[in-house]
């Protein structure tokens, strides 16, 4: 399972055209996806379908390195400055509903739930 999950790690960095420093994130991300991706071991069900018993809601899922434009809250911004910061979509929090991002600007991974997504633009193809 650990070469399966680098090697779609390594798909997902180069295809979103990210750095290496984004591995773990890419990897945390991989196994997030063969958990609740059917399995012929199981009848084909989801990991997530046998553990807790319902079908996993795929409406909510992003493509790994897509532009994503989070919330700044208004504490941390004046009148004139923007209510969203661009951001780069690196997966999903866990325990709570929320996206986690990385933020190139300041290097760093923040955590949001008040995100919109342009999947139509894979940080590489800009």
């Amino acid at each position: 399972m650990n070469r399966t999950l680098m090697e779609r790690a390594r798909s997902m960095l180069s295809n979103a055209g990210l750095e290496h420093e984004l591995w773990a994130e890419a990897v945390s991300m991989a196994c997030y996806l063969v958990n609740r991706s059917p399995s012929m071991a199981i009848n084909g069900k989801t990991p997530e379908e046998v553990w807790f018993g319902t079908p996993y809601d795929y409406s909510n899922l992003k493509i790994f390195g897509c532009h994503a434009y989070a919330l700044v809250p208004s504490c941390q911004r004046t009148k004139l400055d923007p209510r969203s910061k661009k951001c780069i979509f690196v997966g999903y929090t866990k325990g709570v509903k929320g996206y986690r991002l990385w933020d190139p600007v300041a290097h760093k991974i923040i955590t949001s739930c008040d995100v919109h997504f342009d999947e139509s633009n894979v940080l590489k193809n800009v």
